[in-house]
This record gives structure tokens, C-alpha cells and sequence, in this order.
């Protein structure tokens, strides 16, 4: 990734697209390290999804994006209001 992107800045767990290469979350994050694959039930598009986000909350997100023909974004916080995006300098 060697392109200009953002990083993620949070202490919460989110879910991350899987494959977008335009933002990342910087490590170390303890809850980073264990997370899971969740696919979309609508579409082939795939979350990586941190220890600790509700599961239910997120699928309801997705739904929801689908009800109101939105594309899925490149990532969904579980606590937005403590979630931000910034310029990245790294050669990650």
C-alpha cells in the first residue's frame, strides 16, 4: 500500500472491508489482533470484524444499507462518535 490512505483511529471495534486498500487500523490494538470474517447475507462483499462488535448490530447495519440502495462503506465503527479517520505516512 504504498498509495496515499487513511488509517482507522479508535479504541472501539469496527469492521473493515475486506479487500479496499484506502484505510487501515494500526496496530498494535489488543482487539485488533483476534477478529472474524463476516459476509454481507445481500452481496459477496466481506467485513473483517474486530473482537467485541456486535454481531447483530452489524448485520442490521448491512441490511439497512441494502433497504436504502447504499453501497457498504470501507468500514462501519461500533462507536462512531469515537471513530476518525486521518492521513496515513506509513509504507504499510
Amino acid at each position: 500500500m504504498d498509495k496515499p490512505h487513511k488509517q482507522l483511529i479508535t479504541g472501539y471495534p469496527v469492521a473493515i472491508k475486506n479487500g479496499q486498500s484506502r484505510l487501515h487500523v494500526p496496530n498494535p490494538i489488543p482487539w485488533h489482533a483476534q477478529c472474524e470474517y463476516i459476509q454481507c447475507p445481500k452481496c459477496d462483499t466481506v467485513f473483517i470484524v474486530t473482537n467485541g462488535f456486535p454481531r447483530v448490530e452489524l448485520l442490521q447495519t448491512l441490511e439497512k444499507q441494502h433497504e436504502n440502495q447504499k453501497e457498504h462503506p470501507d468500514y462501519i465503527a461500533s462507536a462512531p462518535e469515537w471513530t476518525r479517520e486521518t492521513a496515513c505516512d506509513c509504507r504499510w
